[in-house]
């Protein structure tokens, strides 16, 4: 006869659940047994780690109000404690799953219906300007929705990946997707840890990190100098070499590219004012037109959102016919070095006409703005127009709405990076994540990724969250 199961059989503990890394502490005063014992079930579902005792491991303290907490524990006990008091109705905490795409908001916090989003048009490609509608989504309802995708603590560690940001470009352009995938799954799991790195050793129990805990182990103790040096030119790569042999290897002339960078850091500190960027733009977009007439050619990060100054240009390139992007990088990079525009080069990659890296062509380099010597860091990527829209909200950002975007995209089943939005397929280890599947879903403009992921449209200038 089989053994009756029991109630209390302990759930199965997600280890990349929302709460892995937690290690937390209940207090039972003013909670009901029952409710008391979900909590603790969730939890552990969701990653956390339960401490029947106050302990040393101890991360979070969850208590039903102030009074229960004090009344447990004692204003003595507490004030040894640091950190900051929050209210978990804060987060809007969603800890069951959704029965359908379409209910992302519950029935208690659905906010007033907005006024219907003003789309772009799917022919105005180079939209760059600031619209002058006083129309725009509800706060309250990207609020809702942010908080309806699954919790995560803020990126503590955002040195970490924005580095590994810049990666998974450079490996990209290299042609190694599976490098660049690996920190992309680097990052997922990075960016919820509710700790800041200091050790390696914190990293053990993450079984999508172990390849790379020595590369971060190496952050840990160099990054200040690392980051500082290299991270604002995007040549970073290789890191595992720099940061455990001290080799540069990876890519050819590095250690010339290396002196360049020395060279020009006072000047790539410098902010680019808004009026140079534009004027910049508008030389770029000339020059593209003369080297192939019809081609697209926008500004995008911090320009694109209405900022005042940007501290790069980040160059968005494609063709309405979908085919002539093909070859046209290379050309347009002499034609922009022969003026003296483009100075130094420090990544050049073309994909287009070999078919690999989704066809996207990567230019990293230094450039003048005409008449000057001063050096400004420039990015140009040239994509086919069949994932131009996912190129130009990666490029235009900010960091915090495309990792929002990202977030809600996995809670849906997808993985969203600059070349498209993919179907997430189980791979052979049976990683609960997934992997990425090769072909992406095809939308013509930004709006319509915004649409299908249900996030409320923000037009450019809306995107400064």
């Amino acid at each position: 006869m089989a053994p009756k199961a029991t109630r209390n059989q302990s759930p199965p503990s997600d280890p990349q659940g929302m709460f892995a890394g937690l290690v937390v502490f209940l207090v039972e005063k003013r909670v009901q047994s029952r409710r008391l014992q979900i909590w603790k079930q969730k939890l552990v579902q969701m990653g956390a780690t339960i401490e029947d005792s106050l302990t040393k491991r101890v991360t979070h303290i969850l208590a039903m109000d102030p009074e229960a907490l004090l009344q447990q524990l004692g204003s003595e006990r507490l004030a040894h404690f640091k950190g900051e008091r929050r209210y978990l109705r804060m987060y809007h905490l969603k800890l069951e799953a959704d029965k359908s795409s379409n209910d992302y908001i519950s029935s208690d916090d659905e906010p007033p219906k907005p006024k219907k989003p003003r789309s772009s048009s799917p022919d105005d490609l180079a939209h760059t300007s600031i619209p002058k509608t006083p129309e725009s989504p509800n706060k309250d309802q990207v609020t809702a929705l942010q908080s309806a995708v699954p919790y995560s603590p803020p990126d503590l560690n955002k040195n970490i990946t924005q580095i590994f940001g810049k990666l998974i470009n450079i490996y990209r352009a290299l042609g190694d997707d599976r490098r660049s995938f690996s920190y992309y799954k680097a990052i997922a799991v990075i960016e919820k840890l509710p700790f800041k790195i200091q050790s390696v050793d914190q990293l053990k129990t993450y079984p999508t990190l172990e390849s790379l805990c020595k590369i971060i182990g190496g952050f840990a103790s160099s990054l200040n100098m690392f980051c500082v040096k290299y991270m604002l030119l995007g040549a970073l790569c290789e890191i595992q070499e720099i940061v455990t042999t001290g080799k540069l290897s990876k890519l050819e002339h590095f250690e010339t590219d290396e002196k360049v960078l020395e060279r020009y850091y006072d000047d790539i500190k410098q902010r680019i004012p808004r009026h140079e960027a534009e004027e910049m733009e508008h030389l770029l977009q000339k020059v593209g037109e003369n080297v192939l007439p019809g081609v697209v050619i926008v500004c995008g990060g911090s320009y694109r959102r209405g900022k005042a100054s940007c501290g790069d240009l980040d160059i968005v390139i494609t063709h309405p016919d979908g085919t002539s992007h093909k070859g046209f990088l290379t050309k347009y990079v002499k034609q922009l070095k022969d003026m003296k525009f483009l100075r130094e080069d420090l990544i050049f990659s073309t994909h287009s006409e070999e078919g690999t890296d989704s066809g996207v062509d990567t230019y990293f380099g230094l450039c003048t703005y005409p008449g000057r010597e001063l050096r400004h860091r420039i990015d140009l990527k040239v994509y086919p127009l069949e994932i131009y829209a996912f190129g130009l909200i990666a490029w235009t950002g900010n960091d915090v709405l495309n990792r929002r975007l990202r977030l809600l995209a996995e809670s849906k089943g997808f993985r969203l990076d600059d070349t498209g939005l993919f179907p997430a397929t189980h791979g052979s280890s049976g990683s609960k994540r997934g992997v990425r599947a090769s072909a992406s879903l095809k939308f013509d403009t930004e709006k319509e990724v915004f649409d299908f992921l249900g996030f409320p449209w923000l037009e450019p200038h809306e995107r400064n969250l």
